[in-house]
């Protein structure tokens, strides 16, 4: 039997959008609509796609991000934030981040597969 996630508990929300890219993390930048996500903020969703000036976000479920940093997430809860390149690196301690529980972890190729 294969392991899969995809799908589960997975929650995909409307947003206005500013100057949002697929793959990337984005994050709040004013009443109902959404930007890509800066470094050190804590993310929103994963940006699936937009579509005039709306985004598709997945807020909840599982998702596979690109990491960054010196220090890679660990299996489990880590409090993680955008890096400001589309993926995420874990928070440090003056930022206040998101949690998210990594279930995979692929330190060659700097993916975590993780649920928002």
């Amino acid at each position: 039997m294969a392991v899969a996630f995809n799908g589960m508990e997975s929650l995909v929300v409307t947003f206005q959008a500013q100057s949002v890219t697929a793959g990337h993390f984005a994050a709040m930048s004013e009443n109902d609509t959404v930007k890509d996500a800066e470094n050190g903020t804590a993310p929103v969703g994963l940006i699936l796609n937009q579509r005039g000036d709306h985004a598709a976000v997945q807020v909840r479920g599982y998702a596979q991000a690109a990491y960054s940093g010196d220090s890679a997430p660990s299996l489990g809860w880590n409090q993680l934030v955008a890096d400001g390149a589309g993926g995420l690196r874990l928070a440090q301690s003056s930022e206040k981040g998101r949690d998210c529980l990594v279930v995979r972890l692929d330190t060659e190729k700097k993916t975590v597969g993780l649920f928002l």
